[in-house]
């Protein structure tokens, strides 16, 4: 390469890092913390916010007395109405929570009488980092799904707080897969009226991740409102990977609304981000890095939605987002109002998500999405899912994969092989056009110019690859950190998970800049092979401190990248290294091929009109 394609193929290298650097920061494994964050349906009154700090402050002293509220108390927080309803109305009573189970092949649901609300989800095909089964739903902060209004008193009414009846016995255990009609029922008689109701009515079907709610309000018109509710999921999902802050790179909220996705994460640390939206919404959402959440409306489309987010410090120097997201529904009808939803639980699968065609896969979101979103949902998924069909362990599946990107890629990389090797066989001539011409850039960029053409040489042609491989690797590295099918995917030996580093010793140190203490094996070999590429290509002495520079820096850097992409990127050097060594060594193009007139490339004819135009100027004058 001449210096301007160095300086090229150096700018697109830092660029790289630099992306790289921002986008993994290296921290260590956080414990699971959560804070809460509530959706309040509307901000904009000041007395719902005081009503929800007084049951805030209810519920504290509760939990710090160990006593029940008393009826006065109950009042003040729910009114007089919903007083009647709530868990400790009667502290004569010692209020006994039904626990019933539901299950498919899929996922152990457990719903509970008090909120008439999930309790419990877990995934049943995956598990945490550390082998327990993962549970979705965070048991400190209490149920979700829950309905949010204000009353005719004027107080925020959360149903949580409330108990429902239902008709079955305590830790009943329902299998959907052998009792496909099986219907949950809850009811709540505001006030204890029977003609005044809150009906819930859950609905499950055999080897699916979601199930269907209706939510009938009798009579609504004499206890709520404003005429509008919100149905929401209070609490972030709970953290199931190994390394929190990891996770919280992934976690988003969102509401989809208009063909439009409205995302919404946290800025900075203890600080509320809220998001209020009115009008057509078709779903909104929350994620981790693996696992999602969708209230999605059916009967209609939902009047709006209501999202929050915060973010928290965790020990060691971790983080964690926290969100909260609620659909808004208005009340249509006074007399009689139903309304149903389907509740996506769900692993962050592209197949998965598309199978609803309701624009759910659109939360899958990369870095530089734009670029990266096509060669991923169309080229990288598909060929991953293609394959696996028939090679069930996904570290061959990108063996193989590496070895069709390097046919496909052949043609480019033989002519950058051939380019490079010009490029050193002109090394002499150009030495002497820059010492001839060293006073007239002018001339010499006219005669570089020229020597290029006579020899039919491409400038670009040596980088070309690199720049095109480029959003493949962005592609990789987004499908690799947070596609569900290679998390905890076993490959051989001692690379357990696809989707994290493979570390083979932890340093008693931190190595300064890039901040990491642990050694990748899988990095480390694609690191030498790097080397050896390197060695092979670099001819002019002048670039010797690239041999060397590089492949350290990319192996620090790829250090706590998925050992995935790293299998990917060895394998890849490594065909690379053979490729290089057959046309070099075994069968190297003879002089008279590849000294061939070429086509003036863009870069080539740019500079050519550049000097037309100063001659032209130096004539005029």
């Amino acid at each position: 390469m001449d210096k301007k394609s160095v300086i090229g193929f150096v700018v697109i290298g830092v660029i790289l890092i630099s992306w790289m650097v921002w986008t993994s920061k290296m921290q260590k494994p956080q414990p699971q913390q959560q804070q809460k964050t509530e959706v309040i349906p509307d901000s904009t009154k000041k007395d719902t916010v005081k009503a929800k700090d007084k049951i805030n402050s209810q519920k504290q002293v509760l939990e710090q007395s160990g006593h029940l509220l008393d009826t006065n108390k109950l009042n003040e927080s729910y009114g007089n109405i919903f007083s009647k309803n709530a868990i400790a109305a009667d502290s004569s009573v010692s209020h006994k929570e039904k626990i019933i189970i539901i299950e498919n092949n899929k996922y152990h649901l457990e719903f509970s009488n008090f909120g008439g609300a999930v309790k419990k989800a877990e995934m049943k095909n995956f598990k945490t980092w550390d082998g327990y089964p993962v549970q979705l739903v965070d048991l400190s902060k209490g149920k979700e799904l829950n309905l949010m209004f204000n009353s005719i008193d004027g107080k925020l009414i959360n149903t949580k707080d409330f108990i429902f009846n239902a008709k079955y016995n305590e830790w009943d255990k329902i299998n959907i897969e052998e009792n496909k009609d099986f219907k949950l029922i809850y009811e709540l008689f505001v006030g204890g009226d029977s003609t005044l109701k809150i009906i819930k009515t859950y609905t499950f079907r055999p080897d699916y991740y979601d199930f269907d709610v209706e939510y009938e309000f009798v009579k609504p018109g004499k206890f709520i409102t404003g005429n509008k509710y919100q149905l929401m999921w209070g609490n972030s999902l709970n953290l199931t990977e190994y390394r929190s802050d990891e996770e919280a790179t992934f976690a988003e909220a969102y509401a989809y609304m208009g063909g439009e996705l409205e995302q919404l994460g946290p800025k900075d640390f203890d600080k509320e981000e809220v998001s209020d939206f009115n009008g057509n919404t078709d779903f909104v959402a929350s994620r981790n890095k693996y696992f999602g959440v969708f209230l999605i409306p059916t009967s209609r489309k939902g009047d709006g939605a209501y999202m929050t987010a915060n973010k928290i410090k965790l020990p060691d120097a971790g983080s964690r987002n926290l969100f909260s997201v609620a659909v808004k529904m208005d009340i249509r009808n006074d007399a009689s109002e139903k309304s149903k939803f389907k509740i996506l639980l769900t692993p962050i699968d592209y197949n998965i998500l598309k199978s609803y065609d309701l624009g759910l896969d659109k939360t899958m979101r990369f870095a530089l999405d734009f670029i990266v979103r096509p060669i991923a949902q169309y080229f990288i998924i598909p060929f991953f899912t293609f394959i696996h069909k028939f090679v069930p362990n996904y570290g061959f599946v990108i063996i193989i994969f590496s070895i069709v990107l390097k046919i496909l890629l052949h043609p480019l990389t033989k002519k950058q092989t051939e380019s490079m090797k010009k490029m050193g066989q002109l090394n002499p001539k150009m030495t002497a056009i820059k010492e001839k011409y060293k006073d007239d850039p002018t001339k010499m960029n006219s005669m570089i110019m020229k020597l290029y053409k006579e020899e039919g040489i491409n400038p670009m042609g040596g980088c070309l690859p690199m720049i095109l491989q480029m959003p493949i690797l962005y592609a990789l590295f987004g499908v690799f950190r947070s596609t569900i099918e290679l998390r905890q995917a076993n490959f051989i030996w001692w690379i357990k998970d696809l989707a994290a580093p493979d570390v083979i010793f932890q340093l008693p140190f931190k190595i300064p800049i890039f901040g990491i203490d642990q050694v990748s094996g899988l990095a480390t070999l694609m690191g030498i092979t790097m080397f050896i590429q390197q060695k092979m290509t670099v001819t002019d002495p002048k670039q010797k401190a690239m041999v060397y520079m590089m492949p350290v820096m990319f192996t620090l850097l790829f250090f706590s990248f998925p050992s995935g992409l790293n299998l990917y990127y060895f394998m890849f050097n490594l065909l690379s290294i053979g490729q290089q060594y057959y046309t070099t060594k075994i069968k190297p193009p003879k002089i008279d091929e590849i000294k061939k007139p070429v086509k003036p490339s863009w870069t080539q004819r740019f500079m050519q009109r550049m000097q037309d135009q100063q001659k032209s100027i130096r004539k005029r004058k």
